[in-house]
C-alpha cells in the first residue's frame, strides 16, 4: 500500500485549521462556555485533517498505468472521473481512473475494485457504524444524531441500502454457524437454560404479528447467571425458523460442554411444549413460575368475592407452591376445595385445567434446591429489550425483512458477537485484484 504524502497531507490541514482556531480563541475570554466551542472545533479540525489523509491515501494507490488486466482481459485508461466516498470521516471526493475494455460493455474503477465500499460508496467502517447504531436507534434519530455529532452526514437512503447489504448478508452468509464453531463456554458453568415466547409487532399491511424472541443462557452452581445468547425472529407460521436457531444453538453449546441440568422454561403455550418435549425430551421442563402466579391470581379474583380474602389466598398458595416439596399438588387441591363451595364456573374450570396439565411441570422447590431457574424472565425482558424497545416505537410498522436485519444486529449486540460478526463480514469481502 502507497502512503507516500500522506502524513504530510494530514500534518498541513490540521496545522492550517489549528493555527486559525487559535488565532480565534486570543481574541476571546477564557471560560467554559467557549471550552464547549473548542472540544467542537478541535474535534472537526482533527476529523477534517484524517480526511485529507485518507483523500491522500486514494488517490496514491489508484491505478496509474494505462493499462491493466481484470478478469483476464486488457483494460485501457480511459479518463478521470469524479467519486464520492462516504467515512467516517466525512464523505470525500477525489477523481479516479476509469478503464475500459475493448471486449467489455462496463468500465471499471480500479480503485472501487480494491475498496470493495459498499455500493461502492460506504466504507466498511461507516457501514459498521450505521449497523451497530441502528440496532438501537430509529433512523431518523440516527440521522438526525450524525447530523449534531459525526463527520459523515448519511441519507436515509444510504442509510436504508447499507442495512439491506447488510440484512442480506446475515440471513444468507452462514455466519451464525462460524459463531458457533467458535464460542467458548466459561467452566464453572453447571445450568444451560432455553425459553422462548412472544411479543406483537406491527406488520405493514397485515397489522398486529406475534414475533419471537429466544434465549439460551448459561448458570454456574450457585444460581448466577454467566452468558445470554439471543435470538428474534419476525412473525412466520409456527414459529419455524425460530425454533430450528435454538435448537442450533443448544446443539453447539452442548457439544463444547457437559452440563449437569439442561432446562426448558416457557408459559403455557402448547405448541412450545410440543417442541421442547419432541427435541428436549431429557431436559428439565419448567412452566414460568410467574405465569402461573397469573392464572393463581385470576382464580382468586374467581373464587372470591371479598378482595382482601382474594389477596390473603393467593399469596398462601403463592408461597406454598413456591416452597412447599408438594407445592403444585398442595395448590391443585385447594383450588378443588374451594370450587367445591361455589356454583358450576367454567373459567375457574380451565384455569384449574391449566394447572392440572402443567403438575409435573411446577416442581419450584426442588429445582430451587439445586438452583435452577424458575422463571423465564430472561426471554421476557428480551420480548421487551430485543424487539419491543425498537420495534415498537409510536407509529412504527415493518416488513418482515427490514425487520428481521434490525432484530439480527441487535441480538448480536446483545449477546456480545459484534465483533465475531464484523470480523466475519470483513473477511468475506475484499477478493484479490490482479492488475
Amino acid at each position: 500500500m502507497e502512503t507516500r504524502g500522506v502524513p504530510s497531507a494530514i500534518i498541513s490541514a490540521v496545522r492550517v485549521g489549528v493555527v486559525e482556531q487559535l488565532k480565534a480563541l486570543a481574541r476571546c475570554p477564557f471560560d467554559g462556555a467557549r471550552v464547549q466551542y473548542v472540544e467542537k472545533q478541535f474535534f472537526e479540525t482533527l476529523g477534517k485533517s484524517g480526511a485529507c489523509g485518507l483523500s491522500e491515501l486514494f488517490a496514491q494507490n489508484d491505478e496509474q498505468a494505462k493499462t491493466i488486466t481484470h478478469d483476464g482481459q486488457k483494460h485501457y485508461r480511459k479518463f478521470l472521473s469524479l467519486g464520492k466516498y462516504l467515512t467516517l470521516l466525512g464523505e470525500i471526493s477525489l477523481e479516479r481512473g476509469i478503464y475500459q475494455s475493448n471486449k467489455a460493455n462496463r468500465s471499471i474503477c480500479p480503485l472501487e475494485v480494491k475498496l470493495q465500499f459498499i455500493n461502492d460508496y460506504v466504507s466498511f467502517a461507516a457501514a459498521e457504524y450505521i449497523c451497530y447504531s441502528l440496532a438501537s436507534m430509529t433512523l431518523r434519530e440516527f440521522v438526525k444524531h450524525c447530523e449534531k455529532w459525526m463527520l459523515m452526514k448519511p441519507s436515509e437512503g444510504t442509510v436504508k441500502r447499507v442495512l439491506e447489504y447488510v440484512g442480506d448478508f446475515l440471513e444468507t452468509s452462514g455466519f451464525l454457524d462460524m459463531v458457533q464453531s467458535q464460542q467458548t463456554v466459561p467452566e464453572e458453568a453447571v445450568t444451560l437454560a432455553m425459553s422462548m415466547d412472544s411479543t406483537s409487532v406491527a406488520i405493514r399491511k397485515e397489522g398486529w404479528k406475534q414475533a419471537t424472541a429466544a434465549t439460551v443462557t448459561t448458570y454456574d452452581a450457585d444460581g448466577n447467571r454467566l452468558n445470554t445468547v439471543y435470538i428474534g425472529r419476525m412473525p412466520e407460521d409456527g414459529k419455524i425458523r425460530a425454533k430450528r436457531l435454538l435448537e442450533k444453538e443448544v446443539e453447539a453449546i452442548t457439544q463444547k460442554h457437559k452440563f449437569r441440568h439442561i432446562v426448558c422454561i416457557a408459559d403455557g403455550a402448547r405448541d412450545l411444549w410440543i417442541f421442547f418435549r419432541k427435541k428436549f425430551p431429557d431436559a428439565i421442563h419448567v412452566v414460568d413460575f410467574f405465569h402461573v402466579c397469573e392464572h393463581l391470581s385470576k382464580l382468586s379474583g374467581l373464587m372470591f368475592r371479598d378482595e382482601a380474602d382474594a389477596t390473603i389466598w393467593y399469596k398462601k398458595q403463592r408461597t406454598i407452591l413456591k416452597e412447599d416439596p408438594n407445592g403444585a399438588s398442595k395448590v391443585i387441591r385447594a383450588v378443588r376445595y374451594r370450587r367445591s363451595k361455589l356454583k358450576e364456573n367454567p373459567d375457574i374450570e380451565t384455569e384449574l385445567k391449566y394447572l392440572q396439565r402443567n403438575r409435573k411441570r411446577m416442581n419450584y422447590f426442588e429445582l430451587r434446591q439445586k438452583n435452577l431457574p424458575i422463571g423465564s424472565g430472561i426471554v421476557k425482558a428480551a420480548c421487551k429489550n430485543l424487539i419491543g424497545a425498537r420495534l415498537k416505537k409510536s407509529g412504527m410498522r415493518w416488513t418482515i425483512d427490514g425487520g428481521q436485519t434490525v432484530l439480527t444486529l441487535r441480538s448480536l449486540v446483545l449477546s456480545n458477537r459484534w465483533e465475531h460478526f464484523w470480523s466475519f463480514f470483513l473477511d468475506r469481502h475484499f477478493p484479490e485484484v490482479v492488475t
